[in-house]
């Protein structure tokens, strides 16, 4: 089992001592299906034991059903000189998914695009080839030029998405016939190379990359896609049944924070001042009313904090009106104002046809 699952001889060159520890580790992790918080020095080749390890284990565990499936199959019969019980019975015990489908995603994030290209060209050095995805931003990945122009991330969305639904973008119509080309569905590529290769074929690098996610057995992120649920839910990004790497995990404390967190300017604090003088003001008017008008702003702390009567006068309904206005602006309609209210509209003659 350990020699199945190790990475010796697919980088060309045998591990040292540390990352075979280090790769222990990540394959009991997985085993296990329990977090890890792993940590070596700089320079052992993290990254490189990381991926092997991982790679290895899905490899392995995609075997596994390989092998049941033939296993229950041609159960009992010889295949290639050798029984099925002799190389199927290890993928038959332990906790082998039913299906290829059930096969776990690896999920890789890190803080930044550049972190990953330098993680997509360490994977590019082994003998490991996934199904790779990539997932980045409209800013980083449209290559419509009109969309481009525009001077704001907000804008760009806002325009890229009324192209997407006219169907007037002709990168975005290409997406679902070349997602399936060998050099767009099969290479291992970087957000720069998706770029590349979307601006040759003509083709929405975007909305491509979220094409090859549904079929990715490893996809790169950054953190604040993971850590942000509206991204998860804008990218379509489920954690279910996943494992999930945070490379450089000393730096999601910082996105976490900056997850939180907002820019406040000296026009937003002028803004809000503003706002506050405007709300003194119309609290002044409001006193300054209950002073000419002793009956609107009667104590009513005997009442619950509600005017149980209504001030009326000989010549109209004028006053009554207004007091009706003044207890919808200040919500202080109580049930027992209510029902006043509707005795004494009842009581006013209704106007002849």
């Amino acid at each position: 089992m350990t020699a199945r699952l190790s990475p010796q001889g697919r980088t060309g060159c045998l591990p040292y001592k540390c990352q075979e520890e280090y790769m222990s580790k990540v394959l009991e992790c997985l085993q296990k299906k329990v977090n890890g918080v792993l940590e070596s020095p700089t320079g052992t080749g993290k990254t490189l034991c990381l991926l092997c390890s991982m790679l290895a284990w899905r490899e392995q565990l995609r075997d596994a059903v390989s092998a049941r499936k033939i296993a229950e199959r041609v159960s009992g019969e010889l295949f290639l000189d050798r029984t099925l019980a002799s190389w199927g019975n290890a993928a038959l015990e332990g906790d082998v998914p039913a299906c290829y489908a059930d096969v776990p995603k690896i999920i890789y994030a890190s803080r930044t695009h550049s972190q990953l290209t330098q993680v997509i060209g360490e994977l590019r050095n082994t003998s490991y080839r996934p199904r790779v995805c990539v997932l980045g931003s409209r800013e980083q990945l449209c290559i419509h030029p009109e969309v481009k122009k525009q001077e704001t991330s907000h804008m760009q969305v806002h325009l890229c998405r009324k192209k997407v639904a006219s169907r007037s973008c002709h990168f975005y119509n290409n997406v679902e016939e070349k997602s399936l080309e060998p050099e767009l569905a099969s290479r291992i590529m970087d957000i720069e190379d998706l770029v590349s290769s979307g601006t040759r074929h003509r083709v929405c690098p975007y909305y491509l990359s979220r094409n090859l996610k549904q079929q990715a057995d490893i996809i790169f992120m950054p953190y604040n896609y993971l850590l942000d649920a509206k991204s998860r839910r804008a990218y379509g990004i489920d954690l279910k049944g996943t494992v999930v790497v945070f490379d450089e995990a000393h730096n999601v404390e910082k996105m976490c924070e900056e997850a939180a967190s907002f820019d406040l300017t000296p026009h937003d604090v002028a803004s809000g001042l503003d706002v506050i003088d405007e709300v003194l003001e119309e609290q002044a008017k409001v006193a300054r009313r209950a002073e000419l008008h002793p009956e609107f702003g009667a104590d009513s702390a005997s009442s619950g904090g509600f005017l149980t009567t209504v001030p009326l006068n000989h010549q109209g309904s004028l006053r009554f009106v207004s007091y009706i206005l003044f207890r919808y602006r200040h919500f202080l309609f109580s049930h027992q104002l209510t029902d006043n209210l509707l005795q004494l509209l009842r009581a006013f003659p209704r106007p002849r046809d």
